[in-house]
């Protein structure tokens, strides 16, 4: 680890932060239906298609026609793409003639941009026309604003007192789309394209390089994928490689500029969250929650990288990077962008759940590729949009509801009575979230059809079976690279995973809303567990290590946690190529 390295890392951090105040305030206007200063040329836009929709976005609703509503949109999205992959080959803007994708990958695609996951079992540019990835586009738009917008709703029901309504899900749909999401992706798109990345409908350009030798270059509407794919914390590239490739990621600017779009919107979620509810200090604490875990994964990924492997030490080899050595594990990562950005990127891509990479997540060390797979289990590290924040909230009501029972007295949250239905939904969306990673995942490793898809032996092949299932069912979608998922087993297995990871935890924190927003308001008094504050923050922090430990650890432990203590004593896994 290098001084320059973690200044590196702590200035990105810090512009993060910094814009996500203003951005909290901005969205807090929004969704409490405040004016704002885009509302002269938003406005009509909105009017306009709530009219074409025939919907009153005055109207509220209650929160199963809330939840009802977005789901039967996201289902009917998921129709329109699917048929649209399905028959590339008759639709326009597929200069190179690729054929429709064959069924179950579609069925793995589709699913997964409908639900922000960008999980890819191909590479772009050599499989979809330009059609196909510009739908796949409009998806990252309305994905992200599902979550976002379920998030609202949540918070809806903390503040409102013996109220009915969470909401119209059509106007804060089109809000989260218009006001947020949209400008910022023209802005991002713009200077992405400044920095390097194409914007055409050119699909391939053939050119003759500096040396004489010719080369096809893959090209196509690539600036505006990349804007709306880090800000939505989508993921999916046009590149098979992600930001690992060039047009994506141009130069260490872009880099942590990727990482600057990634997080900003997440850590303002958590900040509008305190705005909404009228307790700032609260809000702030989970905020504290969630950078305490950043910082400590951060910690150890970057450390492990810039140590490298021991075993290559023993040898000789002068593998730690410091001052004046380079070294660490560079296998899979860019020179140009260096161990110190590209650890922020992959604590980031899996902390914020996008999904986009810029290095082979296989070639990180096991400990690294332990902690980027704790922060998707968990989840609630700042987390997707609006997602990371219902996981972090329904942690909250298990943590109050701990401490409810530690003290003898009736659990009470902002000022509602947390009764055993709500205690019951969040821990349906906790388990859930847990059971549909590890028993695909026992299955998978136990099934030939699992076993063919591994590169790797030992237990790192281990870990490339539940890498990919962990980041399926956390709407992350990258990978570890070392996985063939294109097959029929994983695609439909990763396919239901991504659906069920998605919708199951919703479903039950949406619920949640509408059983608080009927509840009356209950006065402080002196045996009050206070929202605040560094008793609440241990509460909330012991909660999630204790419940992600207990639930995740003896995979990890097959997996990282073995490979680890493997290297460490020089035993390496290798194929035997006889």
């Amino acid at each position: 680890m290098t001084y320059t390295g973690v200044l590196q890392i702590l200035i990105t951090l810090a512009a993060m932060i910094i814009a996500a105040v203003p951005l909290s305030k901005y969205l807090a206007h929004v969704f409490k239906c405040e004016t704002t200063f885009l509302d002269g040329i938003v406005n009509p836009a909105e009017s306009l298609t709530l009219k074409f929709l025939k919907v009153n976005g005055n109207e509220e609703t209650y929160w199963i026609k809330y939840l009802k509503t977005g789901i039967i949109v996201n289902f009917f999205m998921l129709a329109i793409v699917y048929l649209i992959l399905r028959f590339q080959n008759f639709l326009p803007f597929n200069q190179m003639h690729y054929p429709g994708i064959p069924w179950a990958l579609d069925f793995n695609t589709a699913i997964s941009f409908i639900t922000n996951t960008n999980w890819q079992n191909y590479s772009g540019e050599e499989a979809l026309s330009n059609f196909s990835q510009m739908s796949l586009v409009f998806l990252q738009f309305t994905s992200a604003a599902t979550g976002l917008v379920f998030a609202v709703a949540f918070i809806r029901g903390l503040v409102r007192r013996e109220a009915k309504y969470v909401g119209n899900f059509y106007a804060d749909y089109i809000k989260a789309i218009y006001r947020l999401f949209l400008p910022l992706a023209i802005i991002f798109a713009v200077i992405m394209l400044w920095q390097g990345a194409p914007q055409t409908f050119i699909m391939q350009k053939k050119v003759t390089n500096m040396t004489g030798v010719k080369q096809t270059l893959s090209m196509g509407p690539v600036a505006s994928m990349i804007s709306i794919e880090n800000l939505g914390t989508n993921g999916g590239g046009f590149y098979g490689a992600n930001a690992a490739q060039p047009y994506e990621n141009p130069n260490p600017f872009t880099d942590a500029l990727t990482v600057f779009m990634m997080g900003t919107i997440p850590i303002a979620l958590f900040l509008m969250y305190g705005i909404m509810i009228g307790n700032k200090k609260h809000a702030w604490t989970l905020f504290a929650v969630a950078m305490t875990l950043l910082v400590i994964c951060l910690a150890v990924v970057y450390s492990q990288e810039a140590h490298g492997n021991p075993f290559l030490a023993k040898l000789g080899a002068n593998v730690s990077a410091s001052k004046n050595n380079p070294g660490g594990n560079m296998e899979g990562k860019q020179e140009h962008i260096g161990i110190a950005q590209t650890s922020l990127f992959a604590v980031s891509t899996t902390a914020f759940t996008t999904g986009n990479v810029d290095s082979a997540h296989d070639s990180f060390m096991p400990l690294s590729g332990m902690v980027l797979m704790a922060e998707m289990m968990l989840n609630l590290i700042f987390g997707g949009k609006g997602v990371g924040l219902l996981n972090m909230l329904a942690m909250v009501i298990i943590a109050v509801f701990i401490a409810g029972l530690m003290v003898g007295r009736t659990p009470e949250f902002l000022g509602k009575k947390i009764e055993a239905k709500e205690v019951k939904l969040a821990t349906l969306a906790m388990f859930a979230h847990a059971f549909i990673i590890l028993i695909p995942f026992a299955i998978a490793i136990a099934i030939p059809a699992g076993l063919a898809g591994i590169l790797n032996p030992g237990p790192h092949g281990l870990s490339e079976i539940l890498y990919a299932y962990t980041s399926a069912v956390a709407n992350n979608g990258s990978a570890f690279a070392g996985l063939n998922g294109d097959t029929l087993f994983y695609n439909i297995s990763l396919g239901l995973a991504i659906f069920f990871g998605r919708y199951i935890p919703i479903i039950c924190q949406v619920a949640i809303a509408g059983s608080l927003i009927k509840k009356k308001s209950i006065p402080e008094s002196a045996g009050t567990f206070p929202a605040h504050g560094f008793l609440f923050y241990t509460v909330v922090m012991g909660t999630i290590l204790l419940v992600g430990a207990l639930t995740f650890f003896p995979a990890l432990a097959l997996g990282p946690v073995a490979e680890h203590f493997a290297m460490v004593k020089g035993h390496l896994f290798y194929f035997n190529l006889k």
